[in-house]
């Protein structure tokens, strides 16, 4: 139930603040108390555990020459979120069809809610693109991508349970409040990989559903052309290109090089160099590519070795979960930033599905 408030405050709770307190309160005091109290005992390590700590443990180093005080706090509220998640919860509430679906539709109906409220009160033009949502998820970009996220979690149950005419529901919903109302493509990006892919595995799997995939890409490639050519909000989203991202991968890159690939250019590092826009570099724009940016060869490896575990066990499980982190490493591809930290979007997007995947009573559940 706690890590249900915690999910449910990014919707909820305006500020990151308060979001950090329901984590320090309902989550990280009590796991802490736990592990104290009962000095591990029950902690089965595993691939995916074992490489969490290692991760932490070099970024840990990474902060003896590069970090301070606060980043040894972070680490210890990403340690006790991944131990709390991957160990001490019941992640079977999480799994339930249900849960998907009302997560799916409770957070596109808080981005649809919030851009009909701010149309009726002036406070964006209808058309406009949404740069701020009321609650903690309030940036368009790691929104659109949870919506892609959610939507991918979700869509294993609708499928199941043959609600053709909610899933097609859902996916015009998302369309509409990533394309329309968020108009971020990071999500939209997410979204086509996903179905593409799925629908891929579903025509392997039978051969007469070649024809709704080749159908399916049709309708959805049809749509877009016809939404980006009569809708100029929808058409800006292609006339933007790549957004300068190629030419900003480039200057991280050779930063990183010139700093050393091994070890980077530590956690505090910030670029000079300007866009061809002349807009200053906030971040690699990239969840890979900060991780070599702030800890190097090292980081980055560490964390793939991670994914490739647990999508691996998500795989052979079947979990839907690992349709939600696979969809989410799509997405921060191209918009993610550093992994440790207080309590952000990343810990839904990534934190959170890879430690459920890894879960042992998943595992057991499935064996059984």
């Amino acid at each position: 139930m706690a890590l249900l408030v915690f999910v449910a405050s990014y919707l909820v709770l305006p500020t990151a603040k308060m979001v950090n307190n329901v984590y320090y309160t309902l989550l990280a005091l009590p796991s802490l108390g736990v592990l104290l109290c009962y000095r591990g005992a029950g902690i089965k390590t595993s691939p995916d555990l074992l490489l969490w700590a290692l991760l932490l443990a070099w970024f840990a180093v990474v902060g003896i020459w590069s970090g301070d005080a606060q980043h040894y706090k972070h680490l210890l509220y990403v340690g006790l979120f991944v131990l709390t998640v991957s160990r001490l919860i019941d992640p079977q509430p999480l799994r339930h069809p249900l849960f998907a679906r009302g997560l799916y539709w409770i957070l596109v109906g808080y981005v649809s809610g919030s851009a009909l409220f701010y149309w009726a009160t002036s406070h964006y033009a209808v058309g406009e693109r949404v740069l701020w949502l009321p609650s903690r998820m309030t940036g368009p970009i790691y929104t659109s991508m949870w919506i892609a996220c959610c939507f991918a979690l979700a869509v294993p149950g609708w499928l199941r349970s043959r609600q053709f005419i909610e899933l097609m529901l859902a996916f015009v919903v998302a369309l509409f409040c990533m394309g329309y109302v968020l108009q971020s493509r990071s999500g939209l990006v997410a979204l086509a990989a996903f179905v593409l892919l799925a629908s891929i595995y579903l025509s392997l799997r039978r051969l007469r559903d070649s024809l709704w995939l080749a159908g399916s890409l049709l309708v959805i490639g049809g749509a877009a052309l016809w939404a980006g050519m009569t809708f100029p909000e929808v058409g800006s989203l292609f006339e933007r290109a790549d957004a300068g991202r190629l030419h900003l991968w480039n200057i991280m890159l050779n930063e990183w090089y010139a700093c050393g690939l091994w070890m980077g250019c530590g956690l505090e590092h910030r670029t000079d160099q300007l866009l061809l826009n002349g807009e200053p570099i906030a971040h690699p724009h990239s969840v890979f590519l900060s991780l070599g940016v702030f800890g190097g060869v090292v980081a980055l490896a560490i964390f793939v070795a991670l994914i490739v575990v647990v999508l691996r066990r998500a795989w052979l499980c079947r979990d839907p979960w690992g349709l939600y982190l696979a969809t989410a490493l799509v997405g921060l591809n191209f918009d993610g930033t550093k992994l440790v930290g207080n309590p952000d979007e990343l810990w839904l997007l990534v934190i959170l599905p890879a430690c459920l995947i890894g879960h042992p009573r998943l595992s057991a559940s499935h064996s059984s």
